[in-house]
């Protein structure tokens, strides 16, 4: 239980102090391209991507030709029609309003393609006589009708994102879709059954600008848009339907890794956090998904397959995903998805960078078979859950900052054999041991607040403090709201208590004290050492922080040498109102921490645990175990350490 406390109160920890930034962090957009092929007259288009301004490329002005300066407004923003279609021959754009959905929805057969409810849609031309164009950005997974004066193949490039069409029930729909392959409509509407009836499925003719019915040996065409008619409330993504959590995102985020687990075993184990995608096949014949690698973002973000291990309770790798960046690269998922069965996917991503941006993102294509659909699908992955300003890593002192661990003693020498060896205990006891690192060195603390400094106008953020003196609590405020006020996180660890300050600033009254004279700060220790009596001038202050050997980092070692007095609060021999338990005895502690040289995540060490105890019984005492350590806070100083 205690155990299981630890850890989440850690976790809490965490995300209290960093999760809402990292959540506010914007997703590097993923880049992906679509080449739109026009026939003369209007054309019916299904728009995957969304191209957006960049700093750097030349758009059109009223003055003329204009290079984007990073500092523009509209730099990130969607673009406007006449950047993405400068090509002359498109003449007027169409679209249906984002308030009515992907389609003019209306019960009956679509007629011409220029007869659209003018209200319902917003249009663009490019000789706006009338000054009627309210079409002012161009979106993406979107359907757009398109006037053309001549054959053209209009290449763009924009964000790519997760999609899944929402259907209006008893309406036509415009949508179109992203394909693997050349189906006809028969192949990828027959399995919805009467849901999306061929029979209720228009094409535009271009040549004509009328909507012709489909049949169901004609073939789909990747890119196009068409009428679908949807009886009832509908789902439908084609044979094929993919989903993941918070897919509506368009993303699928693999976060940060705190919730990583052991995958294989032996040489080739790795702790790695997973997700899953589900499949689910509505066609007659089996699927097997695949991946197609086609953009990174800044690189070191790679993934792979696994599987429920058939031996043991745990997983074992499956096949690597595609990491050659492009298209024809595809991997197979190892997934064969049967006709009328789903089938999750499980995917653990491996991160490989140490310094840049925290988040990385890998784009695929996700294609699910030749008679079904394919999809963009971004994936992405934090490389730490520490907030790291401005969202880049550390590179000076990756290491400095507070760190949580949490110590495992699953063994202890034993008291009643010779040599007193380390024997293995029959359960498992958890220790927490709270270190700060800096560029001067690592410190033991027992406690410390996390808080941030104030702040009168929101432009000017606060600055995150790590609080050890409670007297400088009140120069700070917390970072949770509770009960209407502010307050901050109070970490503690109950196994263990700091020294008492035996300098001569904190001793001063009992060094001055005429019962003792010529007792100095060097006699300090050995006087109480042997008083029987607890002094009364004897000052109750002790130090909020221990100097540590060594440094926290792979490959280090860690070590913590210090001893509470014969009347420290929290000498476990000393009954303070018992006449005979005035005093107790000095009890040393000595803790040594070796981290392990490979460490698989950013922000945590493992290695092992070693501490000596002299005092409690007439031999020393050992205890043994392995240890976990969570930086939570990058903050490289203490507000009250001595």
């Amino acid at each position: 239980m205690m155990n299981l406390f630890n850890t989440i109160l850690m976790r809490r920890v965490a995300s209290s102090v960093i999760g809402a930034v990292l959540a506010g962090q914007s997703l590097a957009a993923q880049e992906a391209p679509q080449a739109i092929v026009l026939e003369e007259g209007w054309n019916a288009v299904w728009l995957e991507v969304e191209p957006r301004y960049v700093s750097g490329e030349t758009v059109q002005s009223e003055t003329g030709p204009q290079v984007l300066a990073a500092s523009d407004r509209r730099v990130g923003l969607a673009k406007a029609p006449q950047d993405v279609f400068a090509n002359p021959v498109v003449l007027e754009i169409a679209t249906p309003r984002p308030l009515v959905g992907t389609a003019e929805t209306f019960s009956g057969e679509p007629g011409r393609a220029g007869n659209f409810n003018q209200e319902e849609w917003l249009q663009w031309k490019r000789v706006d006589v009338a000054g009627q164009n309210n079409l002012l950005s161009i979106s993406g997974n979107q359907p757009y009708l398109i006037k053309s004066s001549g054959s053209a193949t209009i290449r763009l490039t924009g964000r790519a994102k997760f999609f899944r069409h929402t259907w209006t029930p008893d309406r036509y729909n415009l949508v179109g879709f992203g394909l693997g392959g050349t189906p006809t409509f028969d192949e990828f509407f027959g399995p919805s059954g009467a849901t999306h009836p061929v029979s209720k499925i228009f094409t535009l003719d271009a040549s004509t600008g009328n909507w012709r019915r489909a049949t169901p040996g004609q073939s789909m065409v990747s890119g196009q848009a068409y009428w679908v008619f949807s009886s009832g409330i509908s789902r439908y993504q084609g044979p094929v339907s993919v989903d993941f959590d918070l897919a509506s995102r368009g993303v699928l985020n693999f976060s940060g890794p705190s919730d990583a687990v052991d995958i294989d075993q032996g040489v080739s184990a790795e702790k790695r956090d997973l997700e899953e995608i589900i499949f689910t096949n509505l066609g007659a014949d089996s699927a097997m998904p695949s991946l197609d690698l086609i953009a990174i973002s800044g690189g070191g973000l790679a993934f792979r397959a696994v599987t429920v291990a058939t031996d043991r309770i745990g997983y074992d790798f499956g096949n690597i995903i595609d990491s050659n960046v492009g298209a024809g690269g595809t991997s197979a998922l190892n997934e064969d998805i049967s006709s009328s069965s789903s089938a999750t996917l499980t995917l653990a991503a491996k991160r490989n960078w140490v310094t840049g941006a925290v988040k990385r993102t890998n784009l695929y294509r996700l294609d699910t078979g030749p008679k079904s659909a394919s999809f963009w699908l971004p994936i992405s992955a934090v490389k730490t859950n520490l907030f790291v300003a401005q969202g880049d890593l550390p590179s000076a002192a990756p290491n400095q900052g507070l760190w949580i661990g949490e110590v495992i003693v699953d063994g202890v020498s034993s008291i009643v054999e010779d040599g007193a060896p380390i024997r293995r205990t029959a359960g498992t006891a958890p220790i927490r041991i709270i270190v700060h690192s800096s560029s001067t060195g690592a410190a033991l603390l027992s406690n410390v607040t996390i808080m941030q400094t104030r702040t009168a106008d929101e432009s000017v953020a606060p600055v995150p403090v790590l609080v050890v003196d409670p007297e400088r609590i009140p120069f700070f405020e917390g970072i949770k709201e509770r009960n209407g006020k502010r307050v901050g996180i109070r970490v503690e660890a109950v196994a263990y208590d700091l020294p008492r300050k035996l300098d001569a600033a904190s001793q001063d009254a009992l060094l001055n004290d005429d019962t003792y004279p010529g007792l100095t700060e060097a006699d300090l220790a050995d006087f109480l050492l042997g008083r029987s009596g607890r002094p009364p001038t004897l000052a109750e202050t002790y130090t909020f922080s221990w100097p540590m050997g060594g440094n926290v980092g792979p490959g280090q070692t860690l070590s913590a040498d210090f001893t509470l007095d014969p009347f420290h609060r929290s000498n476990p021999f000393r009954h303070a109102f018992h006449r005979e338990q005035t005093r107790g005895r000095n009890i040393r502690r000595q803790m040594s921490i070796a981290f392990d040289a490979e460490q698989p995540f950013a922000d945590r060490l493992e290695g092992s645990f070693t501490e000596t105890v002299s005092g409690l019984i007439q031999a020393n005492l050992r205890v043994t175990g392995r240890v976990r350590f969570q930086r939570i806070s990058p903050v490289s100083t203490l507000e009250g350490a001595q």
